[in-house]
């Protein structure tokens, strides 16, 4: 991204954040003297990236909760008092390993961990990073994101690959996003660590869509009805998150 280009997002920043409540399009391009295409450009990147947001199509614009929460102490803390309700009740129904992580790059960055209480387990500890088409809180993520920045994502993801890989990988990796956009979780077997599956949903219910939690189970501990069972809570439970932030 180049200099002009952030001078001309923080600018449309800075006017909504002045104004303090929503403004159309036109009204931007006014406060901001940018051409409306430049503006439009700017804006749905930023409404993209979950920093805007926008009434409808073709509706204001305003400042999103999680461009509000870099202001708190950590953003980490923040994410983490919204989702801990829900982390903590996983955890106590299934005694596995219960994770959040964050979308940064093509990363998926651990920022949480509750640690089941059984003796074989794999834990992966905070501040840790996997490519994200690896694991399944970073498929969560990115398969509910708009068509451009995860057409954008997958790219640079599986441009890490070598390069005899990278067409199938790229096939795959669209196929498995459409996948888990339909049912609305993610699944991971083996991938990220032998030995280990994950199930995970994003966050999107909580303002937070460049997050995701996920629980990780050894697949000698996942059999169908355990499987069924917690795929179940997790969709029944994103919504307890959300009314309890």
């Amino acid at each position: 991204m180049s200099i002009a280009v952030l001078e001309k997002s923080f600018s449309i920043l800075e006017v909504l954040a002045r104004k303090g409540g929503a403004l159309t399009l036109a009204e931007l391009v006014g406060e901001c003297r940018l051409p409306k295409p430049t503006a439009f450009r700017v804006l749905k990147s930023l409404r993209d990236l979950g920093y805007v947001t926008q009434a409808g199509r073709g509706g204001a614009y305003e400042l999103s909760a999680r461009l509000a929460s870099l202001r708190e102490y950590g953003r980490d803390e923040a994410v983490r008092n919204k989702v801990l309700p829900l982390m903590e009740r996983l955890h106590a129904a299934f005694n596995e390993t219960v994770n959040l992580g964050f979308l940064e790059n093509i990363y998926i960055r651990y920022g949480h961990v509750i640690e089941t209480t059984q003796a074989l387990r794999w834990i992966v500890r905070p501040g840790a990073r996997d490519l994200f088409h690896t694991t399944a809180l970073g498929r969560a993520i990115v398969a509910h994101l708009p068509e451009e920045p995860q057409a954008r994502l997958v790219a640079r993801a599986c441009g890490t690959a070598p390069a005899r890989q990278r067409k199938a990988l790229r096939s795959q990796l669209v196929k498995e996003l459409a996948a888990t956009r339909a049912r609305g979780y993610a699944l991971e077997e083996e991938e990220t660590v032998v030995g280990v599956a994950c199930i995970a949903v994003p966050l999107m219910a909580l303002g937070e869509p460049l997050a995701a939690v996920s629980v990780s189970v050894p697949v000698h501990r996942f059999p169908v009805r355990q499987r069924t069972a917690l795929i179940t809570a997790m969709l029944e439970r994103r919504p307890l998150a959300a009314a309890s932030a």
